[in-house]
């Protein structure tokens, strides 16, 4: 659900862009599109939701938490009998403004493209809401999603992906329109790891103070952007560096703003001049990004036979010509990477600064367990959550020093999720709620 929100609002930010040609068309200037496209979306999933004569308490929380609103099932019943329309208000207003736009030349701007988008996806997912989809609903969907394409085509609406004449981005998704705001907003929501948020904020004003003071023309001593992840499995650094690529790229630091995560196999050949050409390779697809390389360590062997020293050799001198369009994270537990660090004294210089993703505690591992649990639509009953908690406490005070944290926890939900299929398939009439709840029966895995 948390994807078709963000794809919503990614329509709401381009209707903003597009409504600024709004005071320059007359029938315009007083509406709020958004309260517009709202209306219409609600319509639009009271047909479908209609279409097989009921309406679910699913379909009725799928609309409201889409829509951000408070309908309820009677709003929806009150449309039964209104026909809808195969052209929607929304749609025309949208089409206005893009061909105000296209006529002054100042965009190539598809708003209604995004919407009809909308349209498809959302209504996708809604017929399919209840973990079923009755025929009669689907014939409805196709119909209409047929007509209304027909009619935007008939409309020589622009159907072609959108571009933004101000955007460098080349990548067509939904995730270009985040702001600087968000991707920082994304990364102090993150669990735990208060240290790792300090420390990264603190280097983003850092770079952020640079990039002002050299728009100025005030010089500066280089700095090198390389990092060093400590830490044990599952405590979120991977998640960390891809915020980082993004943020980079917002800020002006890197040009494409990707994440590229490799480790000793992706790096490292089995013959001489292998290794080379496997290292410029996975160097050369993370140009304008961030090259993240995990358990870096491995690649730092006392071995003769062994070519990690080459890895490094070639990255090293990547790191040098490239300095102002890549980044390069090595990960791996802390004293390992000391180690690494050590085996070569270019490493030393270029790698300064060192971020400790320190384990999760057990109120954190229970708050990405039920982290989990939402993004599944599943809750926990109260012998459940009382165990939960139990079990993290002891994980956590037992744990060793390899302690595996948030991969730990994916693997205990997916073993309890497991265990919850195996409990509920010999039964008959299995009910939503049964399906969307996890018992303290479903924790007892192994047990007799």
């Amino acid at each position: 659900m948390d994807y078709l929100v963000r794809y919503f609002n990614n329509l709401k930010f381009i209707v903003k862009t597009a409504s600024v040609f709004k005071p320059y068309i007359e029938n315009l200037n007083d509406i709020s599109i958004e309260t517009v496209i709202i209306d219409d979306l609600f319509r639009y999933f009271s047909y479908l939701g209609l279409g097989d004569g009921k309406i679910t308490e699913n379909e009725v929380e799928f609309i409201n938490v889409l829509l951000d609103a408070t309908y309820t099932e009677e709003d929806i019943l009150k449309l039964a009998n209104e026909e809808i329309d195969d052209y929607p208000l929304s749609f025309k207003y949208l089409h206005q403004l893009d061909l105000y736009g296209k006529d002054l030349d100042m965009h190539e701007l598809s708003s209604t493209n995004e919407l009809f988008g909308c349209y498809k996806l959302f209504g996708k997912f809604f017929i399919t809401v209840d973990n079923e989809l009755d025929d009669v609903v689907l014939n409805k969907y196709s119909t209409y999603i047929n007509k209304l394409e027909s009619k935007l085509t008939d409309d020589d609406v622009n159907l072609k992906p959108i571009k933004l004449r101000q955007s460098t981005n080349t990548a067509n998704t939904f995730e270009e329109t985040h702001t600087l705001d968000e991707y920082l907003q994304e990364l102090n929501k993150l669990i735990g790891l208060e240290k790792v948020k300090k420390d990264v904020n603190s280097l983003l004003n850092l770079v952020q103070i640079r990039e002002l003071r050299k728009s100025r023309g005030i010089s500066q001593p280089p700095m090198s952007l390389h990092l060093v992840f400590s830490g044990n499995p599952g405590t979120g650094k991977t998640t960390v560096a891809r915020l980082l690529s993004k943020i980079y790229h917002e800020i002006g630091i890197l040009s494409k703003g990707h994440l590229v995560e490799t480790d000793r196999s992706g790096l490292v050949g089995g013959y001489v001049g292998q290794t080379a050409i496997k290292t410029q390779d996975v160097i050369k697809s993370a140009m304008g990004g961030i090259l993240f390389i995990d358990e870096a360590y491995s690649l730092a062997s006392t071995s003769e036979n062994d070519y990690g020293a080459e890895a490094i050799d070639t990255l090293l001198k990547a790191m040098e010509d490239n300095r102002d369009d890549l980044i390069v994270i090595v990960a791996g537990y802390p004293e390992l990477m000391d180690k690494f660090l050590n085996s070569n004294p270019g490493l030393e210089s270029r790698f300064n600064k060192f971020i400790l993703f320190e384990d999760y505690n057990d109120e954190e591992l229970y708050k990405i367990f039920l982290l989990m649990c939402e993004d599944s639509n599943l809750v926990l009953d109260e012998g459940a959550d009382e165990y939960l908690r139990q079990y993290f406490k002891k994980m956590y005070e037992n744990r060793s020093k390899n302690f595996a944290n948030a991969r730990a926890v994916r693997n205990l939900f997916e073993e309890v999720i497991t265990s919850q299929a195996n409990r509920l398939a010999g039964k008959d009439n299995i009910t939503d709620e049964e399906l969307n709840t996890l018992t303290y029966e479903d924790f007892l895995i192994g047990d007799d």
